[in-house]
């Protein structure tokens, strides 16, 4: 049978474009190799940050607005919660922290972006900070921009969302299947997928497989994909659970003096004894999907806590915590 397209990988970004096909006319198939949403790549871990104002660069910011309103059509057609705008604070010791996934500027660039796309937003000094949100520990030379419409995504319920929502409209899924080649079809006006154990021919393909997306790629082009393996830890915070749920804690992002002392946060949503979740990054270790370690070791969890704590209020007890896949290309 023939597709307008097919969609391969069904995480954040492919269960996103089966849903948006869903409401054209065109037939679609979409495929996943496990059975998304999954703890194997780079949409798991409860929650992911949405802001407004971009400090990677203005030019994602139109994006970014017009994906906050999908997020609500969404919420409304399913009759459930996606997003959460619990408010985001960004703050630092200067304007001029390290740079952010390739911001050189990160922090000046969020407010410019707020300024000129007449995002809601303040610029807070330090005493107004502390007053503020008392869950930090503060040097007394931060400046932090506070964002109120920018919040947290659960990613397991968007996918599940949109997937559900697509196949209601007509979308269809072949899920548990590994696409083993992506050809020209004999006419070469068409696309032949082949899976373990099925053959698909359609007009296009979609290709948003993440960290597997150099199985699809010819040597020439794989050099611009790398996988990093970052970390989430769930802290049990030292505050009451009041002070850090999200009608009174934001998401929030702590520039450091480098860039391997950035970490980012989230208010708690699973009640008293869940713990709050904190990630940090890092790009100078590549991995694989076949060689990432998923399983997050004693001693990774006592450096981020010597990190993280000179800055948060947490106890040195975490709950849990998880590894997943940045898929990063040089730009």
């Amino acid at each position: 049978m023939l597709y307008d397209a097919i969609i391969v990988g069904l995480g954040a970004v492919g269960s996103a474009t089966a849903y948006q096909l869903s409401t054209t006319s065109k037939k679609v198939l979409g495929i996943d190799q496990f059975q998304p949403p999954h703890t194997l790549g780079s949409s798991h871990g409860d929650t992911r940050i949405t802001r407004q104002a971009i400090g990677e660069g203005k030019h994602y910011v139109p994006l970014v607005l017009r994906s906050h309103q999908i997020w609500r059509e969404l919420e409304s057609k399913a009759n459930t919660e996606l997003f959460q705008a619990c408010g985001g604070l960004i703050f630092g010791t200067n304007l001029n922290n390290a740079p952010v996934h390739g911001s050189p500027s990160f922090l000046e660039v969020t407010v410019a972006a707020a300024k000129e796309f007449g995002i809601e937003h303040q610029v807070l000094d330090c005493q107004e900070m502390q007053k503020r949100y008392p869950q930090f520990h503060y040097q007394g030379t931060e400046i932090g921009y506070f964002e109120p419409g920018a919040g947290f995504l659960k990613p397991e319920k968007c996918i599940e969302t949109q997937l559900k929502l697509a196949k209601e409209n007509g979308v269809e899924l072949q899920l548990n299947q590994k696409v083993v080649s992506i050809e020209p079809n004999s006419n070469n006006d068409g696309v032949v997928v082949k899976t373990n154990t099925d053959t698909w021919e359609t007009e296009s393909v979609i290709i948003a497989a993440g960290a597997w997306v150099s199985e699809f790629l010819p040597e020439s082009y794989k050099k611009f994909f790398k996988a990093y393996r970052q970390i989430m830890l769930w802290f049990e915070q030292e505050l009451p659970y009041e002070t850090v749920s999200p009608e009174h804690c934001p998401i929030y992002i702590r520039l450091g003096e480098t860039a391997e002392e950035l970490f980012y946060g989230f208010p708690g949503i699973d009640g008293e004894h869940c713990g709050i979740k904190i990630g940090i990054e890092q790009f100078c270790d590549a991995c694989t999907v076949d060689t990432i370690d998923r399983n997050v070791s004693a001693d990774e969890i006592e450096q981020c806590f010597k990190q993280i704590s000179k800055h948060l209020k947490i106890k040195n007890n975490c709950i849990k915590s998880a590894a997943c896949l940045y898929t990063v290309t040089p730009d």
